[in-house]
Order: C-alpha cells, then structure tokens, then sequence
C-alpha cells in the first residue's frame, strides 16, 4: 500500500462566519487539485456550523510540507488560523475500506 499524508484540521468557527470560511478553503483546494502532491480533500461542516474541519490527503509528507509554503496556501491558512484552533493532525493512512 502506498502510504499518504492525511492532515486532519478542525476550526472553530461563528456560525455566521462558517459559509465564507468554507468558502476560503474550496478556493484553496480548487487551486490545489493540479498539484502533482496533491491527493485529495474534503471540507467538512458540523451540523450546527460552529467548527469546520478539512482533510488532506497528499502524495507525501514532504508534498504537505511544500504547499504550505505556497503563498496563496499560506494566507488561507493564516486567515483561518484568526478563528480558534481546535486540532491540527497529521495521519498515516493504515486501513481503507468501502461499500
């Protein structure tokens, strides 16, 4: 099994501050799908909109560790990193299943 990088990032968010902070990262990680690093992502919101999570899959960690030098990667991140921070995670995938 190819092993990838998942980084797992949950923000704290006000509720109606939630639509445009998703909308930061889905303009982030549209930019990101040509990056040969990049696997994949998912922007994830909680059911009542306090906390917004993403999860990155990159090729490496080095690939991770490169796009968040990219500056328009950067200014995302540093916007939402203004909101309170809740878990920052790095993850080796070990298991994958589906339907």
């Amino acid at each position: 099994m190819q092993e990838s990088s998942v980084l797992i990032h949950v923000w704290e968010v006000d509720p109606e501050e939630e639509a445009a902070a998703v909308g930061c990262l889905e303009e982030m990680f549209g930019k990101l799908v040509e990056d040969p690093g990049f696997a994949a992502a998912r922007v994830l919101e909680s059911a009542d909109r306090t906390s917004i999570a993403a999860v990155v899959e990159m090729r490496s960690v080095d690939d991770r560790q490169r796009l968040e030098q990219v500056p328009e990667v950067r200014e995302v991140l540093h916007h939402l990193h203004g909101t309170a921070n809740i878990v920052i995670r790095l993850y080796h995938e070990v298991g994958s299943y589906s339907a």
